[in-house]
């Protein structure tokens, strides 16, 4: 009785997989709001970009990341980029990095690309350093 389950099962699997994905819950897919959405996420992160400075600092303590992914990668890990915490414009950095995250989350909703299962892994903030009044990462390297 098994054997009989097992080609239902992967049916099914492949129905969840492969059939889910895009163009959101009507079915049809709305190139314009795709588009729109990947720009929005794109134009954010280089907002965020800009205000996120590396420099002054004096202290690790002075250092931060912002992050940001891809918007039209099902699987998008993470990029990091150290930034100054004591600028005008760190909180303002934050704030966009974190408008970012959710913006390319939104456009990869809308994506004509089928769900995908992704490889799991953990992607954690790099390590920060102060150096020369700049923020970098503990390998010596800037993002």
């Amino acid at each position: 009785m098994t054997a009989k389950l097992k080609p239902v099962a992967l049916l099914s699997s492949a129905v969840l997989l492969f059939g889910c994905g895009g163009g959101g819950a009507g079915g049809g897919f709305d190139t314009a709001a795709y588009q729109q959405a990947v720009d929005a996420a794109l134009a954010k992160e280089a907002e965020a970009r800009v205000l996120a400075v590396d420099r002054p600092c004096d202290t690790i303590l002075q250092c931060g990341v912002v992050s940001f992914t891809d918007p039209k990668d099902q699987c998008a890990i993470p990029v990091y980029q150290p930034y100054s915490l004591v600028t005008v414009t760190a909180a303002a950095a934050k704030v966009a990095s974190d408008q970012q995250l959710a913006l390319a989350a939104h456009a990869r909703e809308l994506s004509p690309q089928p769900l995908v299962a992704c490889p799991a892994y953990a992607s954690l903030p790099p390590v920060l350093a102060c150096v020369t009044t700049r923020c970098i990462t503990g390998t010596g390297t800037p993002l």
